[in-house]
């Protein structure tokens, strides 16, 4: 099955089911990959559930499937990593949203920090938002994700500070951090294997000390992440898969 093509759709289903498929991926699936009646093709709701479908029509504008099977997906990693990242010049965010969904991550809070250079008015923090989810999606599509991240609205350290609790383990991946690294942090505090964690990465000019500190007083975890210093573009994409492959997400178990 993995080498069928997959596409998202909205809503749960069950075996025998028909639902429709419009838009872009009708497109998509008639005009460019001109896949046929009797054609299978893999479907998800975005939500981690999978469906194996079978197309029964194609009309002008809207094509008919039929469920065949409902499958839990394999493609999604138990371990929930979320990640905060501090605004970036440019369009560093998109390669950062593309190849953090690749790997997997499972959301994105845009933060402001003391040193954040790029500014956004509210209206275009919502085009941002919505231009990043876009790419999330295109993303999840195109690596077999049966879940699409999910970009968050912008938040302060502040604001991120009060959402702490919601995971279970905050780690905040500083350059200054040079005596205590992740690895060592992994080792002493291993991971549970299916817990939320919130990884925090400075913008071009990282974290102030002061910002690292309420970090830590909020009971985050500051580590390193080794002898090189890191562009923020690279630092959460390093981070994310030295989570990832300790809990065996990636690389195998």
């Amino acid at each position: 099955m993995s080498n069928m093509h997959r596409f998202f759709i909205k809503g749960s289903y069950t075996t025998g089911d028909e639902l429709q498929i419009t838009g872009d991926d009708y497109h998509h699936i008639a005009n460019s990959l001109r896949l046929l009646s009797g054609d299978r093709v893999i479907l998800s709701n975005g939500k981690g559930d999978e469906y194996l479908a079978k197309i029964d029509l194609i009309e002008n504008s809207r094509i008919i499937c039929e469920v065949i099977e409902v499958r839990d997906a394999d493609s999604e990693p138990n371990l929930q990593v979320f990640l905060a990242q501090g605004l970036p010049k440019k369009s560093k965010l998109d390669l950062i949203v593309e190849k953090c969904t690749e790997l997997g991550f499972v959301g994105l809070y845009p933060l402001e920090t003391e040193r954040t250079i790029v500014q956004y008015s509210g209206s275009k923090k919502e085009r941002k938002r919505e231009r990043w989810q876009r790419v999330a999606e295109a993303a999840a599509k195109q690596s077999g994700r049966a879940k699409i991240p999910e970009i968050y609205d912008f938040k302060t350290l502040n604001d991120l500070i009060t959402i702490f609790a919601n995971f279970d383990r905050v780690f905040l991946c500083w350059e200054e951090a040079n005596n205590y690294n992740i690895k060592q942090l992994l080792a002493e505090r291993p991971l549970l294997g299916s817990e939320k964690i919130l990884l925090i990465i400075g913008p071009e000019g990282g974290l102030s000390e002061q910002e690292a500190e309420q970090i830590k007083n909020a009971d985050g975890e500051v580590v390193g992440l080794g002898p090189r210093i890191l562009r923020t573009e690279t630092a959460g994409m390093a981070a994310l898969t030295c989570l990832l492959y300790e809990n065996g997400d990636l690389g195998g178990n």
